[in-house]
């Protein structure tokens, strides 16, 4: 969504909950659906694990139809649907849309690149890190930002933005999506 600025800090969103139940980088759950890499080759180097999901090709007006995955364990999804529905306060009115967990392994890249499609562009993009450290580069318009872990973000997707993980860990954000009150009114339940 187009903001007045790169990226707003929201508000501090502890992740301990989601940190201590998030499977570890050798777990098969972060296979289980690679539709994200597949369809968006900038991700290819990424995994995630996908609870929610409103196709990216949704248009205006259009049915909003969120597909849910159930493969992640019963206490991450609690623990990531608490973290959504504290994001949720800050848009009222909007729909959760998306929520995913997206790993990026240490020493990859998520290349410079900008969001497209208003089923993407139209929506508040919100990140919360639950692991990260000073060598991972979230870059907005060229400018490096640090997200620190367990802090609420909305950044602008419009922008060009990549990812630079510089250490020897992985880095994952929780990302949520809120399609915004006044296309919720518009679209077909």
């Amino acid at each position: 969504m187009k903001l007045s600025a790169p990226l707003i800090r929201l508000f501090d969103c502890p992740v301990d909950d989601i940190a201590s139940v998030l499977p570890s980088a050798s777990s098969e759950v972060w296979e289980v659906d690679r539709s994200r890499q597949t369809t968006y080759p900038v991700h290819r180097s990424t995994r995630s694990i996908i609870f929610e999901w409103l196709d990216n090709d949704w248009r205006i007006g259009g049915p909003v139809k969120v597909q849910r995955h159930a493969y992640a364990s019963n206490e991450l999804s609690v623990a990531v649907n608490g973290c959504a529905e504290r994001l949720a306060t800050s848009y009222p009115g909007a729909r959760l849309v998306r929520v995913a967990l997206a790993e990026l392994p240490p020493r990859a890249r998520i290349p410079a690149h900008v969001d497209n499609g208003i089923g993407v562009t139209a929506m508040h993009r919100c990140h919360v890190p639950v692991v990260t450290n000073m060598n991972v580069h979230f870059y907005i318009d060229r400018v490096s930002y640090f997200l620190e872990r367990g802090v609420a973000y909305e950044f602008d997707n419009t922008r060009l933005h990549a990812v630079d993980n510089q250490s020897d860990e992985r880095r994952v954000h929780l990302l949520c999506d809120f399609m915004p009150a006044s296309l919720t009114a518009d679209a077909a339940q």
